[in-house]
């Protein structure tokens, strides 16, 4: 790939290091890719309003927006980019991401990190094995909120004044919260059943709050629910020492690869404003040339 090539140009690093740095390059492509096209559809899209057209308040009508290739756009390219976004297969991938989106069970406010990566990260400050709600507040509080508990304005049991990005994780925040006093008292506890008894649609799906993670670990902290000897407590306790260190490896090492390659993103841009200048420059300069 020509721009992984170019990019290892502008840095170094251990090659042992090579195929997992090539990997994440990818998958920072394939993301910022996505985010790039729907800028471009937008873009279109204003072009499109600006002209009078009448389009949909959500989505795309791709056979408009073909008449308005945004700039810097050739329009051969825009016309075979239009080609694949007016397909049944896109159209559909749209529709259901749009949906997504406005459901409940995908807002949240824990950003591309993994609830369970989110626990490991709280463990890891507090230095102690932190209660699911603080893991909740972490994943589902508004950035508002985060800030006032970080601040000590408020505190995690101020229902009222808690924020929360959608009103079902309010819900089940206050819920929770409320049933383990009334079970355990004031014990610092956990109980993944009573989540499980809040949220019981959720059977056989996704569970609210746990998303694709370990329920057993998100909520409580352990590997596993299930009983065992000392023996395999200890065996499970040293593997997931070792899968937190790991993730917690390959977190930085994400981080690393993210913050060089933003700047990578911004050396081309201001390469390709440079070169815009340029032309401009030309194309001036022989306008004069053929007035004399």
């Amino acid at each position: 790939m020509r721009l992984f090539d170019r990019f290892r140009t502008k840095y170094k690093w251990n090659p042992r290091a090579e195929q997992a740095i090539y990997d994440t390059f990818i998958d920072l492509i394939k993301d910022r890719f996505r985010d790039n096209m729907k800028t471009l559809r937008e873009l279109s899209k204003q072009m499109a309003k600006e002209a009078h057209r009448e389009l949909p308040d959500e989505g795309y009508d791709i056979g408009i927006l073909r008449e308005f290739p945004p700039k810097g756009i050739p329009l051969e390219k825009w016309h075979r980019m239009c080609a694949h976004w007016n397909t049944e297969k896109w159209q559909k991938k749209s529709i259901a991401g749009r949906a997504n989106r406005k459901n409940d069970l995908c807002r949240h406010t824990g950003g591309s990190i993994r609830f369970d990566q989110h626990r490991i990260n709280l463990d890891k400050e507090e230095g102690k094995t932190v209660g699911y709600k603080k893991v909740l507040l972490q994943t589902h509080a508004t950035k508002r909120c985060k800030k006032m508990l970080q601040d000590g304005v408020i505190s995690e049991n101020d229902f009222a004044s808690l924020e929360f990005v959608t009103d079902r994780a309010k819900r089940s925040y206050v819920a929770y919260s409320q049933q383990l006093k009334d079970l355990y008292g004031d014990v610092d506890c956990d109980d993944l059943d009573l989540w499980k008894s809040l949220h019981p649609k959720c059977k056989g799906r996704k569970m609210f709050g746990i998303g694709s993670s370990d329920p057993d670990f998100l909520v409580t902290g352990k590997k596993s629910s299930t009983i065992c000897g000392s023996n395999d407590d200890a065996r499970h306790s040293q593997e997931l020492q070792k899968v937190q260190a790991e993730l917690e490896r390959e977190r930085e090492a994400r981080q690393n690869i993210e913050a060089r390659f933003e700047l990578f993103q911004q050396e081309l841009e201001k390469e390709r404003a440079d070169q815009d200048e340029w032309r401009k420059n030309m194309e001036e300069l022989v306008k004069n040339i053929g007035k004399k």
